[in-house]
């Protein structure tokens, strides 16, 4: 199983519906606004890689984003 902490940075265009979009997405397991320097998380598990790239792509997709940094976990 592979899993990534996905950091989110919104736009000006997000409302408040983005992160019920976000926790929708097949993969993510639990997603929270934020105070600092990025506005959101989320924690995405998935099977594979594959499955890992299309949660990932999908939440960059996402109205209201404005950019992502993907960590990966490396041990769980």
């Amino acid at each position: 199983m592979e899993q990534a902490l996905l950091l989110i940075s919104l736009g000006s265009d997000f409302h408040r519906e983005t992160i019920d979009k976000i926790r929708q997405i097949s993969g993510v397991d639990n997603a929270h606004f934020l105070y600092g320097h990025y506005d959101m998380y989320a924690m995405i598990k998935a099977k594979d890689k594959d499955a890992m790239r299309s949660a990932v792509l999908k939440i960059r997709e996402t109205a209201g984003i404005k950019s992502t940094v993907t960590c990966n976990v490396l041990q769980q």
